[in-house]
């Protein structure tokens, strides 16, 4: 039954295209020129009816709907010339198509109708019709003429199944709507890895620090109530500012706002693992009036270096260094090796952390110096940011 009423989808769609290459035709022959002239006035008719703005439109729709195809269709807002081109051969091939299955059924399936009659009584039908059986004998007539009418009946499912295989070339996207596609995916693909930066950057560095809040103050909370107090009120300050940071975040997916760039405050980032039990050492020294989104990227990158210090570093200070010399911000962490393991580069922190310092055309370097482990950020500063 499905394919039954595929069947008469298709056929209505050629008759479709046979009613307007009719109409073309009909007006090209009044033109009173040569049969060759027609054809040719016939096919630039064709080409131009292509032009006709929405046309593309009603061809992608028809043949979504009545070929029942399943390629991509492009019907774009803008068509360039890839696009002209398609869509005129697209148009020529359905009014083709329409007028030849029409010309089957109408033509050469009475006609292969009347000369099985013929065959059959014996009666003399296709004379007047001019029909050419070239003196076969009866029973070859018959024959003949069932195999033609057997053809013309199977014109509309062969016509309907070649257009539903060609309508993905024809209509397709062109190897520009291609290239499109593939930007935004690749932009796509970018935001989604900057979202997934931003959220370790922020919500995992302060969950590190509510992690560690939380197992010093279990282990004090009998002993030291103070200090089990003082844990807690780390863990609500800095639960706080994750859930501010992650309600802006998704306001700026739901489009509710437009995102805004935290000020600079290293201080705040290196009081919060100082609270949590990390011995900071900080030589802090930038000018005022940097580019806001270099500020944000200075932050984040000491907010992930002292997390990484935080949590796989040993007994001892972390010493941090940011400071502008000339036209480049450096960032620099040194902490003792934890257990003296040498550790791996390629964990998400680290490799977040190069990406977010790439975008500002900067260098990272990390890895062991003798006892120690060293993370070394240095990014440019854009002309015309201010000076020391």
């Amino acid at each position: 039954m499905r394919t039954f009423r595929l069947l008469v989808r298709r056929s209505a769609w050629l008759m479709l295209g046979a009613a307007i290459g009719l109409a073309v035709v009909l007006v090209a022959a009044t033109t009173a020129v040569p049969l060759w002239a027609t054809v040719v006035l016939s096919m630039l008719g064709c080409g131009a009816l292509s032009l006709v703005p929405g046309v593309r439109e009603l061809e992608v729709t028809a043949a979504r709907t009545m070929l029942g195809t399943d390629a991509e269709l492009v019907a774009p807002r803008r068509p360039r010339t890839a696009h002209r081109a398609q869509t005129a051969g697209w148009v020529l091939l359905h009014l083709v198509g329409g007028l030849l299955v029409a010309f089957g059924l109408f033509a050469i399936l009475p006609a292969a109708v009347l000369v099985l009659v013929e065959a059959i009584g014996g009666r003399d039908l296709t004379a007047t019709l001019q029909v050419p059986t070239a003196g076969l004998p009866r029973p070859a007539r018959g024959a003949l003429a069932v195999l033609v009418a057997l053809v013309a009946l199977g014109l509309p499912w062969a016509a309907g199944a070649v257009a539903a295989r060609l309508a993905g070339r024809m209509l397709g996207p062109t190897a520009h709507d291609l290239l499109d596609v593939a930007v935004d995916r690749a932009a796509r693909e970018a935001e989604r890895t900057r979202l997934a930066r931003e959220l370790h950057d922020g919500i995992g560095h302060a969950l590190t620090i509510v992690s560690v809040q939380a197992a010093a103050g279990r282990r004090v909370l009998e002993q030291d109530p103070p200090g089990a107090a003082a844990a807690l009120g780390t863990i609500e300050d800095t639960a706080r500012e994750a859930l501010a940071e992650l309600d802006e975040m998704l306001a700026v997916l739901r489009e509710d706002r437009p995102g805004t760039v935290a000020p600079l405050d290293l201080d705040a980032v290196v009081d919060a693992h100082r609270r949590a039990g990390l011995d900071v050492v900080a030589t802090i020294d930038l000018p005022e009036g940097l580019p806001t989104m270099l500020q944000r990227n200075i932050r984040r990158i000491v907010a992930e270096a002292l997390t990484n210090a935080h949590r796989h570093g040993g007994d001892g200070a972390t010493r941090l260094t940011v400071a502008r010399a000339g036209d480049t911000v450096t960032v620099e962490v040194v902490n003792p090796r934890g257990g003296g393991a040498v550790r791996r580069s390629g964990g998400r922190g680290l490799a977040g952390l190069r990406e977010r310092v790439a975008l500002f055309d900067g260098t990272v370097q990390a890895g062991a110096d003798g006892e120690t482990w060293v993370v070394r950020a240095t990014l440019p500063v854009p002309e015309g940011a201010a000076r020391e």
